[in-house]
């Protein structure tokens, strides 16, 4: 019979578990807030952290300036067209199609919540590509 080790210290990271080290810095840079809202993240993040965040280019990887904490109504419209976000990071909305409820809780100042640490500012190429997609209307 094979003897058996218990689990140490000495085995390897997941990539799960080194991913939730990234998130965490992510959804802590913003309050553990969404960025577009205000809204607190928390219970949603604990559940499905992957689910509360925002890649701006969805082929790009999880890094700080590609994610942003978003709740589900904000990341659904911004990825649908119906959002985006200016060169001033200010909120670019298609008014004939956001729900007027969902355009009361963005943030009153017309702009993206930037997070406390400029190392996790979203990508301005990657939100200009996706404004000049939601200005043409090629976002569907």
């Amino acid at each position: 019979m094979a003897e058996r080790r218990g689990r140490g210290l000495e085995e390897a990271q997941s990539p799960f578990a080194v991913q939730a080290v990234e998130l965490s810095a992510v959804f802590a840079a913003y309050g553990v807030r969404c960025a577009f809202t205000g809204a607190d993240l928390r219970r949603e993040a604990e559940v499905d952290p992957l689910g509360t965040l925002l890649r701006l280019d969805p082929a790009g990887d999880l890094s700080p300036g590609n994610c942003i904490p978003a709740c589900a109504d904000a990341i659904w419209a911004y990825e649908r067209g119906h959002l985006a976000i200016g060169s001033r990071f200010e909120f670019l909305v298609a008014l004939d199609i956001v729900s007027p409820e969902f355009l009361e809780r963005l943030n009153p100042l017309g702009r993206l919540n930037l997070p406390a640490d400029p190392a996790f500012t979203p990508n301005r190429e990657t939100l200009a590509t996706h404004r000049r997609a939601f200005a043409e209307g090629l976002i569907s």
